[in-house]
């Protein structure tokens, strides 16, 4: 009863069950029988759901989540990433007009070049496909350089939803701040911003 509870299912948080690395096949268990037994049952209750790289396929994969607003994503691969939010990905097409709320946390340790380009189409697709958000935390862990990547060529060509009110974000250059303030997000009236 108490798993059905509207008070309790409203917000999931389901990166607790997987950091505690001791015991991976017992995590993956419990998080099974939480995905297969409990989520159809409560996903109507859901209004926000916090996830990370061992539960985002399952928990997402389960359920239609139609109350479902805001969505926190930490500790990403790159690569899971960029399938996620990927402009054909199921996810996309589900949620694309229903989600307010992103945060979004990448884990690369990669610091190459060519993570620059998968970062900054990550970013992009964010906003143009994401058509009710108003609230977006896109940053990443370690020290992976462009995320996103320059925004001088994607905002020229780019269409943002002028609904955004909260930024947070991680750029290169203080021209980046600017490119974004330049009229592009007409409604944003909270604006966080670590410049690399």
């Amino acid at each position: 009863r108490l798993a059905r509870d509207i008070t309790f299912t409203q917000s999931i948080d389901l990166v607790t069950i997987s950091s505690n690395e001791h015991n991976h096949s017992r995590n993956n268990s419990i998080l099974d029988r939480f995905c297969f037994d409990i989520l159809p049952r409560i996903q109507r209750n859901i209004q926000c759901l916090t996830l990370d790289s061992l539960s985002i396929d399952r928990v997402l994969r389960i359920g239609n989540y139609p109350n479902l607003h805001k969505l926190t994503l930490v500790n990403l691969p790159l690569e899971m990433a960029s399938r996620i939010f990927n402009g054909k990905s199921s996810f996309i097409n589900t949620f694309k007009h229903q989600i307010s709320h992103i945060t979004v946390t990448i884990n690369q340790d990669d610091i190459a070049e060519h993570t620059r380009k998968p970062c900054t189409d990550i970013f992009t697709t964010i906003f143009i496909m994401f058509t009710n958000l108003n609230y977006l935390h896109f940053g990443w862990n370690g020290d992976c350089p462009g995320s996103p990547g320059s925004l001088n060529d994607i905002v020229s060509s780019t269409c943002y939803p002028s609904n955004i009110i909260h930024l947070n974000v991680r750029v290169n250059s203080f021209n980046d701040c600017l490119y974004l303030l330049n009229g592009y997000l007409s409604q944003l009236h909270t604006f966080i911003v670590q410049v690399d």
